[in-house]
Formats: C-alpha cells, structure tokens, sequence
C-alpha cells in the first residue's frame, strides 16, 4: 500500500510541476434571475465563473493555465 502511493505521488510530480497560474480580469459580468456570470479574459484567453445571485465578481482571477 505504502509503494502504490509512492509510485502514484512520484507520478504526478511532473503535472504539478508543470502546472502555472494565469490571472485574468474582470471583462464583463451578466445576472439572470437565479446566477451570476463572471467573464474574465486577456487577449489569449476567456474564462467565465458562475456565482450566486447575490455575490460579487471579483475584479481579477487566478486560473491554471493547461
């Protein structure tokens, strides 16, 4: 048991360490009755965030980059 998690955690070393973080900022928000949508982009990238009615979008958001 103890050499599979071995194995298993020395396997996803590589992913993790490969695995950055891109910031993007708060392009667009849009409510409907029961959601709120966050759209936050760059020039390379789009990425949208659904949240509850009564949250708030945050002005910038940290995503992993693929």
């Amino acid at each position: 048991m103890k050499n599979s998690l071995l194995v298993l955690t020395l396997a996803l070393l590589p992913a993790l360490a490969n695995a950055t973080q891109i910031t993007l900022i708060l392009s667009d928000e849009q409510e409907t009755d029961n959601a709120k949508v966050c759209i936050y982009e760059n020039a390379t990238r789009t990425e949208t965030v659904t949240l509850k009615p009564f949250q708030q979008c945050k002005h910038t958001m940290t995503f992993e980059e693929d």
